[in-house]
């Protein structure tokens, strides 16, 4: 008999808890399995939480998920759970990309003759035509602005790289690990000695298989370039099929308000987990997907070195605005704007959801305009103190100056999230090394604070953990 418990119930926890169950079911002969997700809080969802709050429709957590690179497991997910007709891609007239410079709202370029009328195109291709010739790094790790002002120029890192990396880790991009956070572009160089020629002539392998072998289905090449995903009614309709899917299945259960306290090595090399509310439940493995700092507590007396390490790494809180018009206010096509830290802005950046997702709008305005609002991150940590009513005035004095949207909302509504993004710094590699290094035989670890923070890569671990598991059960039948 094994018996599994899985740590948190957000959607690493819960998809690990269903690829468990589906990996298993391949094994030639079953081996009795029980499946525990235990999550503090009320209900599952972790950081993904849709809110339909009246007539307006908005995340509170992710907003989607990325479909290219790794986010194929994710596809196959929502093939497995039936929901390929409640999926919804970015909408083709919104795949225009902004980026705020010296105070206005300018467009990427996305055709030559845009190219040719940017201000900084001149500045770009020289910056290309100096990566070509620029040898590659004998360093281990480096920050991702010395790798691109090293490779192409601090003007490409400070106004083109510096936004994107706000706008996906909330981080200083002076601090953070071009290895950990954009493996591509390390991977390019170290394998071709050029990122520029890497893209043009490095030759992709395994594209067309998922994880377990199988071959990518059509569904899944179709969509697996898109700029980001979500769902008709959000992102938490993933989270009910997986919550549906668990309960259906007697021998897997989701505890909600069931909070770790202690997890405890046994003689026999099995775990006990201890909960707050002093239960004691038996585990043969144990997988965390818990943010590293949830998981230390739970760890220090039985696994202190584990608990040390888990120490270094760093979060920060990032906090979003909500702003809802009954009408079209927004003049702008496009996916939203990211704000360089070198402007000197609050505001890391603004999505505007309702051209991202107009089937997100309301049967009954479906004219609505509906913005998010991000601040928070590594420049800005006093999103944790600022009360709510200066919050959603510098979100509303931003879009003011930015967007010249001057009405008055109908609907206002921020949300802070702290400590929901780990700083992956320069060095990472060594420190996730260590940690698995320290991890006892039986206990695993999954979620964003290791192996990437986004929804499709947190899918992924989970896949991979799953399969692996199932794996190690084969091999000793």
């Amino acid at each position: 008999m094994k018996d599994i418990v899985v740590l948190g119930g957000g959607l690493s926890g819960l998809s690990l808890a269903y690829f468990l169950r589906q990996s298993l079911r391949t094994l030639p002969v079953q081996v009795p399995t029980r499946i525990r997700v235990l999550e503090a809080s009320g209900r599952a969802g972790g950081w993904v939480q849709t809110a339909q709050r009246g007539d307006f429709l908005f995340e509170d957590g992710p907003r989607g998920f990325r479909p290219s690179r790794n986010g194929a497991e994710m596809l196959r997910l929502v093939e497995q759970l039936d929901l390929k007709k409640e999926m919804r891609a970015v909408d083709a007239a919104a795949k225009s990309r902004y980026v705020l410079r010296n105070g206005q709202v300018e467009k990427l370029p996305t055709s030559v003759k845009e190219i040719l009328t940017w201000p900084l195109t001149l500045d770009v291709v020289k910056a290309g035509i100096h990566e070509v010739f620029t040898a590659p790094t004998t360093q281990e790790d480096e920050t991702i602005y010395n790798f691109i002002a090293r490779r192409f120029s601090p003007v490409v890192a400070e106004r083109l790289l510096d936004p994107v990396a706000s706008g996906i880790f909330g981080g200083d991009i002076g601090q953070l690990s071009v290895r950990a956070c954009f493996r591509l572009l390390w991977d390019l160089e170290q394998q071709h000695g050029s990122v520029v020629r890497g893209m043009l002539f490095g030759k992709s392998s395994g594209d067309g298989t998922l994880l377990d072998g199988s071959i990518k289905s059509d569904f899944i090449r179709q969509h697996e370039n898109s700029v980001s995903v979500s769902f008709k009614d959000g992102m938490s309709t993933l989270i009910r099929a997986l919550e549906a899917e668990i309960a259906n299945d007697d021998a897997s259960d989701v505890l909600l308000n069931t909070k770790v306290a202690q997890i405890e090595s046994t003689t026999t090399g099995n775990f006990t987990v201890h909960t707050e509310s002093g239960e004691k439940i038996n585990a043969t493995h144990v997988f965390s997907t818990l943010p590293s700092f949830q998981l230390t507590p739970a760890v220090e007396k039985a696994f202190p070195d584990l608990a040390e390490t888990l120490k270094t790494i760093r979060f920060v809180s990032m906090g979003t605005v909500h702003v809802g018009f009954n009408d079209a206010v927004l003049k702008s096509d496009g996916f939203g704007y990211l704000v360089p830290t070198c402007e000197k802005e609050r505001v890391l950046g603004v999505i505007f959801d309702s051209n991202a997702f107009p089937s997100q709008n309301a049967e009954t305005h479906t004219l609505q305009t509906r913005l998010s609002v991000m601040c928070g991150g590594a420049h800005f940590p006093e999103i944790e103190q600022i009360t709510k009513d200066e919050f959603e005035g510098l979100a509303l004095e931003g879009i003011g100056r930015h967007l010249g949207i001057r009405e008055t909302p109908d609907y206002v509504h921020s949300v802070v999230l702290r400590n929901c993004i780990p700083q992956y710094h320069v060095g990472f590699h060594k420190t996730l090394a260590k940690i698995e290094s320290q991890l006892a035989p039986g206990l695993q670890l999954g979620g964003n604070s290791f192996y990437g923070i986004g929804l499709a890569d947190c899918v992924t671990r989970s896949k991979e953990l799953a399969l692996s598991f199932a794996q190690s059960i084969q091999q000793q039948q």
